[in-house]
């Protein structure tokens, strides 16, 4: 047994050439038929309705699978020593063609046919009478913002841009209006925004102790409508250049219920204190760390305070539960560290 010769099969350079040479061949043909459907398909994208153009090009990519062996043939390739490895290598070379292509092709900079994407948000939801609401717009688009256009009435508007690429006006107004931001990309893709920019006379109303000089103990309760903002705002009021935070206490179907006192660090004994009530309310957008806002002005008001040593002694309360920073999500990330790790705790396995 140990003198045995191994014998190796005999190498049939002629055989190996012809394959390769098949190869080779295929290969080139199934790129260029690839390239060439996804040329068609660019080709249909562009003159078809957004709701079926993708679905229609992906039938019309596997349906030319059909046409492949054909092409081969003509192109004098012997389809009949393809064995199922080979066609499944040529099927998949002509699809991930295909599919890479064009996608490039549909997305700049060689095309752009979507419109930007606007996302609106007003500061406040519904403004005092008189007073200002900021229309903030994040606006984006993959081949850049060429310009956006603020309608409100038979007025137009060019929005100004900020640092963080916010486009913003303020408009100050005393019946509603409605309003259309207008914003095209530089391709000429336009997308519209339609909304109602909403003024009240009475959207808070101030309730004081029906007895007068008020002590530290004596509550004035500040009555907000739900429908200023749709996150949580402040309320709170400016005394004797003070800045105090009104708690809040209670809600009903319609308002929000704040609380306050002459307790707070501002208010003084034996005086008629004047107070000016503000409500401030904040946004921010994905992403963005600047914190933008607006205030609705609700009134000025007179109080007279007993000789009580109580007041203006504690601190303005603080707020903990006002919008913050939020960062951009990322869906799917989450199950791809998971599987990630399952992974690493197999291996050690």
């Amino acid at each position: 047994m140990e003198n045995e010769e191994i014998k190796f099969p005999e190498f049939d350079e002629k055989n190996f050439i012809e394959k390769e040479k098949r190869k080779a061949k295929t290969s080139f043909i199934v790129f260029s038929f690839g390239i060439f459907m996804a040329i068609i398909c660019h080709i249909l994208w562009r003159n078809m309705d957004a709701t079926i153009r993708w679905p229609l090009c992906f039938l019309l990519a596997i349906a030319s699978i059909g046409f492949l062996g054909k092409l081969l043939q003509i192109l004098k390739i012997d389809i009949r020593k393809f064995g199922k490895r080979e066609w499944i290598a040529s099927i998949s070379f002509y699809f991930f063609t295909w599919l890479a292509i064009f996608i490039l092709s549909v997305n700049p900079p060689f095309y752009d046919a979507s419109p930007p994407k606007i996302d609106i948000v007003l500061l406040p939801n519904i403004q005092q009478v008189n007073g200002s609401i900021l229309i903030l717009a994040h606006i984006t688009d993959n081949s850049g913002i060429e310009e956006a256009i603020l309608k409100i009435g038979n007025n137009n508007y060019s929005m100004k841009k900020d640092e963080e690429g916010i486009y913003y006006f303020e408009y100050k107004g005393n019946k509603n209006e409605y309003f259309e931001i207008i914003a095209k990309d530089k391709k000429g893709n336009e997308e519209k925004f339609e909304g109602l920019l909403k003024f009240e006379k009475e959207i808070a109303s101030v309730i004081f102790p029906p007895k007068t000089p008020l002590n530290a103990s004596d509550k004035i309760e500040i009555k907000v409508s739900k429908n200023i903002s749709e996150e949580n705002f402040r309320v709170y009021y400016v005394i004797n250049d003070e800045e105090i935070n009104a708690t809040k206490i209670d809600e009903n179907e319609y308002y929000y219920i704040y609380s306050t006192s002459p307790r707070y660090v501002g208010w003084e004994a034996g005086k008629e204190n004047n107070i000016k009530i503000f409500i401030e309310v904040i946004h921010y957008f994905p992403g963005i760390m600047r914190k933008y806002n607006n205030t609705i002005y609700v009134g000025n008001y007179t109080v007279e305070t007993a000789e009580d040593k109580n007041i203006g002694k504690e601190k303005s309360p603080v707020i903990t539960d006002l919008p913050q920073p939020r960062g951009l999500r990322t869906p799917g990330f989450e199950l791809l560290f998971l599987l990630i790790a399952l992974l690493l705790l197999r291996k050690r396995k």
